[in-house]
């Protein structure tokens, strides 16, 4: 249902979400907050049935007052303020959705399950070759630690439009699957330079399978070009070609998935446990979960869900707290080997302890929204699980 500037979706008797045209935020509540909301805006039309749904107390319409307010849902001309957040900090940005539109039929296709067919063919193919000859992947295992200057800029810009071409494959997807992508570009993900691209339409999807769809189809390019990279390889070794650089790139990109897979911070990992699991919004409902069982853990029973996936909210909420300052460690220790190269050791005191404070003003703004999550929001974001 369209209303003024607000898109709102089912998802199903407990969960709406709730789409900002204007600034493109998405946003999923409760039955009782989606009723209340409707109240607010005086929608004349009301395609849901709410007659069942308690209404909100006076407390939880003055909290859901202001977060309608932050997120714009009041008034369709008013200006959102982006919240600044240091891990992703954006550089440049585009709108990919002239280009999406003329991506051919064939390309469209590739991200379905005949895609999937053939990336396992592949799979098939160049494991069959290594297997095969494995003195042969030993020996240029070993060139490639002593690879001359020129292939390592070969290798990094192949890296890096491998990497364009990862973002575009989420783009292509989730268009393929009626979502739209507005902004792609290059970023800051804990001070590390990434390309980024936002398929936030997901969250209209209904369709699970589409979701996780979209979050794998990025490393799942990776994947595709790391073992092509490897059959061209094999195929020139067999004409007594050598070319060292696309095996090293081959298991290049075997290493960028296992990365990308990981699940603790918000890379594709993260988009594609959500997906496998069944709950949105799985950080911040999984680190409630556990600030509530080690805070209060007698209130974990009256959350309406199985046990198994209180345990699991639970530990992925204590591994996305203990994750996020690693990956800053990742971050500084990077800053530090990328200055050492350079021979500009000197400037790394500087550069790390810029760094320290950013880590600790991260740090310190999370357990603040956390905190402040815990205390007003818990039960609105439990009552979505």
């Amino acid at each position: 249902m369209k209303y003024r500037h607000l898109e709102i979706e089912c998802i199903d008797t407990k969960q709406y979400t709730i789409k900002n045209l204007a600034s493109r935020r998405y946003v999923k509540m409760g039955a009782r907050e989606t009723k209340y909301l409707l109240q607010c805006i005086e929608c004349p039309k009301d395609e849901f049935n709410f007659e069942d749904i308690e209404q909100l107390n006076q407390e939880e319409q003055k909290i859901m007052d202001e977060k309608f307010q932050e997120w714009g849902f009041l008034d369709e001309n008013q200006v959102i303020e982006e919240k600044k957040d240091i891990t992703k900090i954006k550089i440049c940005e585009i709108n990919p959705s002239e280009f999406l539109s003329k991506v051919p039929r064939f390309i469209q296709n590739l991200f379905s399950f005949r895609g999937a067919l053939l990336i396992l063919a592949l799979t098939v193919a160049a494991f069959y070759l290594i297997f095969k000859n494995p003195e042969l992947v030993l020996n240029t295992a070993v060139e490639c630690l002593h690879m001359a200057w020129y292939d390592y800029v070969i290798f990094y810009v192949l890296m890096v439009l491998t990497t364009m071409l990862h973002e575009f494959g989420h783009a292509i997807c989730c268009n393929r699957n009626g979502g739209k992508v507005s902004s792609m570009g290059l970023m800051l993900f804990f001070l590390m330079p990434c390309f980024f691209c936002d398929v936030s339409d997901i969250y209209m999807f209904k369709n699970k399978k589409k979701s996780f769809g979209v979050a794998v189809s990025g490393i799942a390019t990776n994947y595709a070009m790391g073992l092509i990279g490897c059959l061209v390889f094999f195929a020139l070794a067999a004409n007594n070609i050598y070319a060292p650089i696309l095996l090293f790139y081959f298991f290049a990109n075997i290493g960028f998935v296992v990365f990308n897979l990981i699940p603790f911070v918000k890379l594709d990992g993260y988009w594609v446990a959500t997906a496998l699991i069944d709950v949105d919004n799985l950080m911040d409902k999984s680190i409630l979960m556990f600030f509530t069982g080690l805070i209060k853990p007698r209130e974990l029973k009256a959350i309406a869900c199985t046990k198994m996936k209180k345990a699991m909210l639970f530990i992925y909420g204590f591994s996305a707290i203990i994750f996020r300052p690693i990956f800053w460690v990742i971050s500084v220790y990077s800053a530090y080997e990328f200055l050492d190269s350079k021979n500009l050791v000197y400037l790394s005191g500087v550069v790390v302890g810029f760094v320290l404070v950013v880590i600790y003003k991260d740090i310190s703004d999370l357990l603040k929204r956390y905190v402040e999550m815990y205390k007003n929001q818990k039960q609105r974001v439990f009552g979505m699980i």
